[in-house]
C-alpha cells in the first residue's frame, strides 16, 4: 500500500503502525512517499499512484468530489478540540495591547499558509464572530516557516499557524497564540483533515482496505493514549522525533499535538458546515452530498 505522507504530527498513526509492526501483522507492506503538502498528493491519489493520503478539508477537495473524484473519505485524521488544538491565530508580540477582540484586526495584514487552506475557514469564522469578514483584513499567503521572519520585520500583523510553529514563534518572542480554533468553532468541532482512499483500489482490494484501517486505528489509539496519559507517550514521542520534522523532545511537552479520533469516526456535521461556508463565499460552486463522499465502512 502506497501512502502519501507530509512528515507532520497528524501523520503519526502511519508512523506508529509502521514502527510497531501493526501493518506487518496484517500482511501489509507500506511505502511512505513524502510530499511537500497533502494537496500535492491528491493527483497521484486520484490517478492510482497512491492508495492512501491524509489531507485537509478544503474547497479544492469539495470541488474535486463534484467532478467525480475517484477518492473517498474513510476516516478522521485531525480535529480541533479544547486543550488539544493545533490550528491557532497568532498575533505579533508588539501588538499584544492593541488586539483585544477580533474587530481590532480590521485592516490588518494576516498570513495564511496557502490559498484554499483549511485555515481560511478558521480565520473567516473567527472574524465573522465579531462582525467582520475576510474582506475586512488583508490576507497574504506564505508558508508557515516564513511567517516568523515576516512577524519579526512587521511585514504581517498576525498569522494563522499550526504547531510546532505556534510554540516555536512564542519561544522566540515573534508572536503569541491569541485564539485557538476551538475557542470559536464549536458544536461541531473543526474537522481539519481526513484519511482518503483511492476508491478503485479499495473496491478491488476490500480486505487490504479493511486491514490497513485496523492497523491505522490501533496506532491512532496509541497516539491518543500518548496525548492524554503516560502509557505510550515516551515511545510515541521517540517515533515522532524519528519520523517528523519536530526533533526537539521538550517541544512535545509544550505544544498542543492536535486530536486524532481513536475510533476514526469522521465529523460529518463539521464537513457539512464547512461545505456550506465555502459555497456561501463562492469557492464551491456545486455542493456534494457528504454521505456519498464519506465511506465509513472501514472504521
Amino acid at each position: 500500500v502506497r501512502v502519501g505522507e507530509v512528515g507532520i504530527v497528524a501523520d503519526a498513526p502511519f508512523y506508529i503502525a509502521a514502527e510497531k509492526g501493526y501493518f506487518k501483522e496484517k500482511g501489509i507492506e507500506i511505502t511512505l512517499d513524502k510530499f511537500a503538502s497533502a494537496a500535492a498528493a491528491m493527483a497521484p491519489l486520484s490517478a492510482g499512484q497512491l492508495e492512501v493520503v491524509g489531507g485537509g478539508i478544503s474547497p479544492a477537495l469539495f470541488n474535486a468530489f463534484a467532478r467525480a473524484f475517484p477518492v473517498r473519505i474513510v476516516a478522521a485524521r485531525s480535529r480541533d478540540i479544547p486543550g488539544n488544538t493545533s490550528d491557532t491565530l497568532i498575533i505579533r508580540s508588539d501588538l499584544k495591547d492593541q488586539i483585544r477582540r477580533f474587530a481590532d484586526l480590521k485592516g490588518r495584514k494576516i498570513a495564511i499558509n496557502a490559498a484554499g487552506s483549511p485555515l481560511t475557514y478558521m480565520l473567516g469564522k473567527m472574524l465573522e464572530s465579531d462582525g467582520l469578514s475576510l474582506k475586512d483584513v488583508e490576507v497574504v499567503y506564505m508558508p508557515f516557516p516564513d511567517m516568523g521572519p515576516a512577524l519579526t520585520s512587521k511585514a504581517i500583523d498576525a498569522g494563522t499557524s499550526v504547531e510546532p510553529f505556534v510554540t516555536l514563534f512564542q519561544d522566540r518572542g515573534f508572536a503569541f497564540p491569541w485564539k485557538r480554533s476551538s475557542d470559536v468553532i464549536r458544536n461541531p468541532w473543526f474537522e481539519v483533515a481526513v484519511i482518503l482512499y483511492n476508491k478503485d483500489w479499495a473496491e478491488k482490494n476490500p480486505r487490504a482496505a479493511r486491514d490497513f484501517m485496523v492497523a491505522y486505528i490501533r496506532a491512532a489509539r496509541d497516539f491518543h493514549d500518548a496525548v492524554y496519559g503516560e502509557k505510550t507517550r515516551a515511545e510515541v514521542i521517540d517515533i515522532l522525533i524519528k519520523r517528523t520534522r519536530v526533533k526537539d523532545k521538550a517541544m512535545y511537552d509544550r505544544m498542543q499535538w492536535g486530536y486524532i479520533d481513536p475510533n476514526g469516526v469522521v465529523g460529518k456535521e463539521s464537513l457539512r458546515e464547512q461545505l456550506d461556508w465555502y459555497a456561501k463565499h463562492g469557492s464551491v460552486p456545486k455542493k456534494v452530498d457528504i454521505d456519498e463522499v464519506v465511506d465509513d465502512r472501514y472504521v
